[in-house]
């Protein structure tokens, strides 16, 4: 019977008008939807003659299942030349919003509603569009939903806090509540907090993207370093591991820095006159923007000879256009070919790089092809001390 509506159709067909929130936002709005009518598909006569025992068995049971939940049936009339005046469901009508809400079981779930939407506007009535556009996300959250204005209300009275989360002072509220609601809170804080008071610019949640977006403090990004000339030791200290933020302030008197990607090869480097090395960076490298102590100097950059060493490369090269690659060309590849392991092609880097040199970008576009990976730290230490001897110095 896919052209008549059944009683399990019209549930269906109800509660799909239901899922788009068209009730909810009534409320918010104050607008009336009911009586509510639903149109019925017509029946042409040719399909009601070949179908006539199964429409009739389908209108009894719409008929038995109105008496049922209350709804009404408004017919039609069709005057049919083989079987006479025949009474046909036009229009289904829900006359007041019980019915209907009774009828999918609703009342419960929307009462809810209801009070939270009550209570959220009288604390939070900037959230009211929000609450039209998204009513079943509140919904969603109705357990907590009191914690999460109050921590809106926080927020509104204490802008940018400056402070950790496991400081905030919010009656009921730990830190690891709003560590697993920061989606959420996104949303709703960006409603309720003027553009002032927190930054827009910043989207997602990765890196910090919470904390930095509402003004909080987190745990930094650190960098790792060695000086490799003890003459220029800091208070007999070598090896050093410093915030982005004093990172991109120390001012050391080196000529050469290093940047390994593999944190062992950073730890063992040789020592070096006038250097440093930075290591365990990975695609972190953009934390190295800015920095006074790379501005002017001769950078060396040792990674992978594979398709992710190479976009490293690139990236690098996109803040420090000097710098230079190191055991990343395809003599050294040749050199240890015996070591070398294949990459998966669904992990492989295929985009086009733009700060690599014609060598080097060969040698990508080959690797991108073979899928060949040479990992820094199976190149001999001595070829590392042969190249740094004959190469560089």
């Amino acid at each position: 019977m896919k052209q008549f509506i059944t009683p399990k159709s019209l549930k269906q067909r109800c509660l799909k008008q239901w899922q788009r929130g068209d009730f909810h936002r009534a409320f918010i709005q104050q607008t009336e939807l009911f009586p509510l009518e639903i149109p019925l598909k017509n029946i042409s006569a040719k399909y009601l003659l070949a179908h006539f025992k199964e429409v009739q068995d389908a209108i009894y049971s719409l008929r038995q299942d109105s008496k049922k939940h209350g709804y009404s049936i408004i017919d039609k009339v069709i005057a049919h030349r083989q079987l006479g005046e025949q009474k046909i469901p036009a229009t289904i009508v829900f006359n007041t919003e019980t019915i209907f809400l009774n009828y999918l079981s609703k009342s419960a779930e929307l009462n809810q509603f209801k009070t939270l939407t009550q209570q959220t506007l009288e604390q939070e009535d900037l959230l009211k569009d929000w609450l039209v556009q998204f009513p079943f996300k509140m919904m969603k959250y109705a357990e907590n939903w009191h914690h999460l204005l109050n921590i809106c209300s926080y927020f509104k009275h204490h802008p940018r806090p400056a402070c950790y989360i496991r400081q905030l002072d919010i009656t009921g509220v730990d830190s690891k509540f709003i560590e697993k609601h920061k989606g959420i809170l996104t949303e709703l804080l960006s409603q309720v907090l003027t553009l002032t008071d927190y930054n827009n610019e910043i989207v997602g949640l990765s890196n910090h993207g919470f904390e930095r977006r509402y003004g909080l403090r987190y745990d930094p990004p650190l960098i790792r370093l060695r000086i490799l000339d003890s003459c220029l030791a800091l208070y007999g200290l070598t090896d050093l591991t410093l915030t982005v933020d004093e990172f991109t302030q120390l001012n050391i008197a080196v000529k050469t820095v290093f940047i390994a990607e593999n944190k062992i090869n950073g730890l063992a480097f040789p020592d070096y006159p006038n250097a440093i090395v930075i290591f365990g960076l990975g695609y972190a490298v953009n934390l190295l923007a800015g920095a006074q102590c790379l501005v002017n100097k001769d950078l060396y950059y040792w990674g992978d000879i594979d398709t992710h060493g190479f976009a490293i490369l690139s990236r690098l090269r996109h803040y420090y256009p000097q710098v230079k690659s190191m055991l990343m060309d395809q003599q050294t590849l040749d050199k240890f070919i015996d070591l070398t392991v294949y990459e998966e092609i669904e992990k492989s880097e295929q985009k086009a790089l733009s700060y690599l040199t014609s060598e080097e970008n060969s040698l990508y576009q080959k690797l991108q092809n073979n899928l060949l990976r040479l990992e820094q730290e199976r190149i001999s230490f001595v070829y590392l001390q042969a190249m740094l001897k004959s190469s560089l110095q």
